[in-house]
């Protein structure tokens, strides 16, 4: 009896692990289910693809120029400072203008005692000052020269302009540079003025991307120290020579920014449409097996498909299928552009 009892708990015991066992197997295959990706698609169009040059080049002002006194003295007093912007004609520096100013009142003075003598052999010869007109060439000559007219009248000018000339102005809008001179300093270079309104970008390309590039293409211009800033410049000019090394030089110009400095370097892209491309970002390319691979999202599952990259710039790849792996690729197929870095092949995923 007690054997019996016995036998019957072991079976027991028995059938309750192989129920538990199998409970788990059933409830662990039931709460399986392939975890689907979130990823973002857009339809494969074809276009115009901005096939791009990336180089390095160095900015230089259109116009730069050292702004120096044209008369000697001292310095009395300097108006501006480095990196300081002036408009044209603004005064930048003026000189001690007490000699000036004395020369000029003597000038006057002699012009006017000139004009009265002129005034007395006019009316010798029968006229007024206001006659002026009337009188034969040849002789009114010979009047302004024999009371010295003339002398007077061209020594007031030259101490006119020496006066003015004390106050030296800027001849252009630009930027102050380069500050040399100091107060109560012997009159001399004043400063560098730059013309900031646009500066010229000078880079060479390749002898093989020559045909690339054309006067009036448009070039982006970015400084190193701040890449979020770009401007659009245009090509000038090419120079139709190969250096030593290989390379042409090129000119381009771009409109002046409060971040652009007379040479600074800078980044130069130049771009040239190529049409009729299928054109990816290039977040959409992937590399699998060491080669390039994109994902076209069909029925809610990812298909893994081989591409050749013909052509690359800062943000897009132009792309085709990659025959060689038996690829296909068609303008209007969805394409995953997010998500898919660690996604495979026939994987579920779910559009954002």
């Amino acid at each position: 009896m007690a054997i019996s009892v016995l036998m019957l708990a072991v079976c027991a015991c028995g059938a309750g692990k192989e129920q538990q066992g199998k409970t788990d197997e059933e409830m662990a295959r039931g709460s399986y289910n392939a975890e689907s990706t979130y990823v973002d698609v857009m339809p494969l169009e074809r276009t115009v693809f901005n096939k791009q040059i990336v180089c390095n080049g160095k900015l230089e002002a259109c116009s730069k120029v050292p702004v120096q006194f044209a008369v000697q003295g001292t310095i009395a007093r300097i108006n501006v400072r480095d990196g300081q912007k002036v408009q044209k004609g603004q005064v930048l520096a003026s000189l001690d203008k007490e000699q000036p100013l004395r020369q000029l009142k003597q000038a006057r003075l002699a012009f006017d005692k000139a004009e009265m003598s002129l005034a007395d052999r006019l009316l010798d010869y029968g006229y007024a000052l206001d006659d002026t007109a009337r009188i034969p060439a040849d002789q009114k000559r010979v009047i302004y020269i024999n009371t010295g007219f003339i002398d007077a009248q061209m020594a007031l000018e030259n101490a006119e302009r020496t006066y003015r000339e004390c106050d030296l102005t800027a001849p252009f809008d630009g930027k102050v540079a380069s500050m040399k001179a100091q107060a109560y300093e012997q009159a001399g270079q004043l400063c560098t003025l730059i013309d900031d309104s646009r500066y010229l970008v000078r880079f060479s390309v390749l002898e093989t991307e020559y045909k690339f590039v054309k006067a009036g293409q448009q070039v982006l211009v970015s400084p190193f120290m701040d890449s979020d800033i770009t401007l659009k410049g245009q090509i000038v000019s090419i120079n139709p020579t190969v250096d030593v090394n290989g390379q042409i030089a090129v000119t381009a110009q771009v409109p002046g920014h409060d971040a652009l400095m007379d040479g600074m370097n800078v980044r130069i892209t130049v771009e040239n449409a190529v049409p009729d491309q299928l054109v990816v970002p290039k977040s959409a390319v992937v590399i699998r097996d060491n080669m390039e691979v994109l994902f076209r999202y069909v029925d809610g599952k990812s298909l893994w498909t081989y591409v050749n990259v013909l052509m690359s710039n800062t943000t897009q790849h132009a792309v085709e299928a990659n025959k060689d792996r038996g690829a296909d690729l068609n303008e209007g197929d969805l394409i995953i552009t997010s998500g898919n870095l660690n996604l495979g092949d026939d994987a579920p995923v779910v559009m954002m």
